[in-house]
């Protein structure tokens, strides 16, 4: 009875942590194209736009300064230096966004938590702004400048 027990608790703790990896994926994931600080563990700190990570979480920045104000049209900082990766530029968790266009579009909204996008329609929706054409385009573009004009006050 016991093995039962905690074969149960096995599978449940696997669960959790498979969930928690994959939410780790998706937030690092939405720090691509962002603006961010990297302190390494030689006190070296760098701010610049996060244009790739690999799966060991080798970093790879562009148009970045360092604490001298020294600037690099490409910065390659390996994973094993790093100390903390720290978001700069505002995040917008468009699942707030998702929740808000819904009561325009029952039933044809979809958020992709993943990759923080909003889909309506053939409309896509993310940070960088919207994608697609005609009137369904047009109408979620107002709704989206509606909502963080909405958020910014």
């Amino acid at each position: 009875m016991l093995k039962r027990f905690s074969g149960t608790i096995s599978r449940a703790v696997m669960s959790l942590l498979a969930d928690a990896a994959r939410r780790f994926n998706a937030e690092l994931l939405n720090m691509v194209n962002k603006e961010v600080r990297v302190t390494t563990n030689s006190g070296v700190t760098y701010r610049g736009t996060l244009v790739g990570i690999d799966n060991s979480l080798n970093l790879m920045l562009v148009d970045a300064v360092n604490d001298k104000n020294e600037r690099f049209s490409r910065v390659l900082i390996m994973s094993h230096a790093i100390i903390d990766v720290v978001l700069i530029q505002e995040f917008v968790d468009l699942r707030e966004f998702a929740r808000y266009i819904d009561r325009y579009f029952p039933g044809m909204v979809k958020y992709i938590e993943e990759a923080n996008v909003v889909q309506v329609g053939n409309v896509k929706v993310t940070t960088a702004g919207i994608e697609g054409s005609g009137p369904l385009a047009k109408r979620v573009k107002e709704l989206f400048d509606e909502f963080m004009t909405k958020r910014k006050a």
